[in-house]
Order: C-alpha cells, then sequence, then structure tokens
C-alpha cells in the first residue's frame, strides 16, 4: 500500500510538471486605445476641449483589480479620474507589481485630443497576470473614466491573437457632481466604481460606449 501511495504520489507530480511545462509562456501584446467619444456619438451637453488623458494599466491577476466593479477607487484611480495623473497610481501598480499581483505597468504619454484618435503602445503579459485593466480619464469630468477593465488575455491555456473590447464610460465614486464641467464635489462616504448611467452616455435608449480597446499579438 505504501509503493502503491508513493507511486500515486509521483505520477501526480510528474503530471503537475507536464502540466506546468504545457502552460502559455510570456507573449507581448500591441495595445491600441481608441476614442471615439465626440459630439456626434455623444450629443448631450458633450463639452469644449473635451479629450481622454493619457492611457494607463496594468496586467494582473485576481490578487490585484483596480478597477473591480463595486470596489472602491484607490488614492491613484482618485487622482486619474479627476485629475488625469497617472501618480499615484503608477505608483500603486508598482507596489502589486513587487507583492505578485500585478505583471507590468502600461502607460502613454499623449492626452487624446481628437475624434476619431487613437493612443498605442506594446506590453508583455505572462500566465501569472493573464487580465489587463486599462483605462483614461474623460476630461472635462467630475470623476468619470474610459475603462475597459479584468480583459483575459488567455483563453483555455493560450494567448488570444486578437481581442477587441469596448471602451465604458465609468464614475468611480469619489465625486458627486453630475456633470462634466461641474465644481468639485467630494463624495463622502464614497461610492462605488461602477458604470456611468448619467445620460451622457446614453443615445437612443442604448447605452454608448466612448472607445473601444484591441490588444493584437506580436
Amino acid at each position: 500500500m505504501q509503493y502503491a501511495a508513493a507511486s500515486i504520489a509521483t505520477l501526480m507530480g510528474l503530471l503537475g510538471v507536464a502540466a506546468s511545462a504545457g502552460a502559455a509562456g510570456p507573449a507581448t501584446y500591441k495595445v491600441v486605445f481608441e476614442r471615439t467619444w465626440s459630439s456626434e456619438t455623444h450629443p448631450q451637453d458633450f463639452p469644449l476641449l473635451a479629450h481622454f488623458s493619457p492611457v494607463i494599466g496594468v496586467t494582473h491577476s485576481s490578487a490585484y483589480d483596480p478597477f473591480r466593479s463595486g470596489g472602491a477607487a484607490s488614492p491613484g484611480i482618485e487622482k486619474l479620474c479627476e485629475e488625469g495623473k497617472h501618480q499615484p497610481l503608477d505608483g500603486e501598480i508598482q507596489s502589486a507589481i513587487a507583492k505578485g499581483g500585478a505583471g507590468a505597468l502600461i502607460e502613454t504619454s499623449d492626452p487624446l485630443r481628437s475624434a476619431p484618435g487613437k493612443a498605442e503602445t506594446t506590453f508583455s503579459i505572462d500566465a501569472a497576470h493573464p487580465m489587463v485593466s486599462i483605462a483614461a480619464m474623460i476630461a472635462p469630468s467630475p470623476d468619470w473614466c474610459a475603462v475597459a477593465a479584468d480583459v483575459e488575455l488567455m483563453e483555455r491555456g493560450e494567448w488570444v491573437a486578437e481581442k477587441t473590447v469596448r471602451l465604458e464610460a465609468w464614475d468611480v465614486g469619489t465625486d458627486s457632481a453630475t456633470s462634466y464641467r461641474a465644481l468639485d464635489a467630494d463624495m463622502q462616504p464614497r461610492g462605488p466604481i461602477e458604470l456611468n448611467t448619467l445620460p451622457y452616455f446614453m443615445k437612443d435608449g442604448k447605452r454608448m460606449p466612448v472607445g473601444t480597446v484591441t490588444f493584437v499579438r506580436q
């Protein structure tokens, strides 16, 4: 019986090694973050000097989920979605990387001032951090961001060749104002991170995305 148990343990160990060896290795992706938000797509009270901030994102596991629906905004997400700043969110991401919950920081340097307009960059991803969350401030706004959250780039153990997802307007619950150019109105207690349900992001009774995000394996 001891010999049988040892044999089973050895077999299970070999199967574990085989499974590990068969797991997908690291991959590189190009991300194209495209703004379509404009006076034509979102005509209600569309603001002057409208733009998206530079883009910031992260590859991550479920251990670090910065834009989790129903969660509370971190100080970094508050600064991003209220002021368009990457600090201190970039530091929060670097801390998550050091703790193992995140894999890579993703950033672009320039605002998206035209519609349509695109921001592109590349990043590396690994099997321990197979999801991507990426965002930019919708400006001007109280605390609204264009977000694609928890995008899975690994399916059935393999990296996808290409994936396009809708870019939605989110409210991160740190400012209670409800119009593009409202004065700052700090929200206490904080509300949850959630899809923005204001009529600015609806048209003919349907929710209108503010853009798309496309991931292309290199």
